[in-house]
């Protein structure tokens, strides 16, 4: 079940993840609940590029699915949806409603796009609800269990005084299993400019590039701001510490969760996930190393960077690598961060 990040209230913390609280305050935690007694899978939409990887996902796994959206943005994203019907992905799309960001002109509309869309919209409970009394319930052995998470103990001194700890951040498992798409750009160990090159190449070449770096920035990401409790993100996170700390002149700037800051964030120590290129633009850092986001956020931040910012664009990813970057290596783990340390 697909669910549209809209529909939640402005307050709620699960508002920009692809998660719910169930806490009764909206259609959204009414139909999660109901997915669960269907055995469905729900999921918020809180991007176009994460319904892209979950159409994408669905198609290879077999699965069928009920979308929630407005009539607008199907007749204008309907290309999307055909493509994954062809690959394999049936399914059936319920309307919503209220004001739409397409009612309301192409400033709401871009807002929208880029997370900020603050209108709370509707689900057509009623119509779902009858809908879905054809499939029987599914009775659930095991909850969900949510992760205890806090902040890493190697980067907690990064996070501003003014940040608070809310109640839900993106985990490891929104990396995992909405990647079905970032197999395709999988070129191999490493890129520069989209050309295949060999990590030792491709860290010999970042390792120039962060010596004649005036103002080079690292942002760390939630898939190591935070503590999961994993013994690989935990030795990624202290080689990564350690760099930071051997390198003299690298700025450090996290990107704790992917809610919109509007404007109440400080772009010199964190990094606002529908803006990135304000933060980058606000030191004039002329490096940009992003490691620990998520790969769909990584893309977004990739094009909004290229397209406003002179920086390079560095992504050192955990999965299959963006050749979108300047500069790209896949399945980085301590490891390999490891032998980018030695030539430092």
């Amino acid at each position: 079940m697909l669910l549209p990040y809209c529909a939640k209230p402005r307050w709620c913390d699960y508002r920009h993840l692809d998660d719910c609280g169930e806490c009764g305050g909206c259609t959204v935690g009414d139909a999660y609940r109901l997915a669960y007694q269907k055995g469905m899978i729900p999921i918020t939409i809180t991007s176009f590029e994460l319904l892209r990887d979950t159409l994408k996902w669905c198609a290879e796994n077999g699965y069928t699915y009920v979308g929630h959206c407005c009539y607008e943005f199907y007749e204008k994203r309907y290309e999307i949806f055909q493509k994954a019907s062809k690959e394999g992905a049936k399914g059936v799309l319920f309307n919503i409603v209220g004001t739409t960001c397409y009612s309301l002109g192409v400033e709401e509309e871009e807002k929208a796009y880029h997370g900020e869309f603050t209108v709370e919209l509707d689900l057509i409970k009623d119509a779902l609800v009858k809908s879905l009394s054809v499939k029987e319930d599914q009775k659930i052995s095991e909850r969900v269990q949510r992760r205890h998470f806090d902040f890493s103990p190697f980067f907690k001194d990064f996070v501003p005084s003014y940040y608070k700890k809310p109640k839900a951040v993106p985990t490891p498992e929104e990396d995992r299993t909405r990647t079905a798409l970032q197999k395709e750009v999988f070129l191999g160990d490493a890129t520069i400019d989209g050309k295949t090159v060999s990590y030792e190449t491709a860290f010999e070449v970042l390792a120039e590039w962060l010596r004649s770096a005036k103002k080079p920035t690292v942002v760390v990401g939630p898939l190591l701001l935070w503590d999961w409790q994993e013994e690989e993100l935990n030795q990624k996170a202290k080689v990564l510490r350690e760099l930071i700390d051997r390198a003299e002149n690298l700025q450090v700037k996290v990107l704790p969760d992917y809610r919109p800051k509007l404007k109440k964030y400080d772009p010199s120590v964190e990094m606002d996930p529908p803006n990135p290129h304000e933060s980058i633009l606000h030191d004039q850092n002329d490096l940009t190393i992003l490691v620990g986001v998520h790969c769909y956020r990584t893309d977004f931040v990739i094009r909004l960077l290229k397209k406003h910012t002179p920086t390079k664009v560095v992504a050192l990813c955990g999965l299959y690598g963006h050749p979108e970057a300047h500069l790209s290596t896949s399945f980085t783990d301590a490891e390999k961060l490891l032998k980018f340390l030695s030539l430092w």
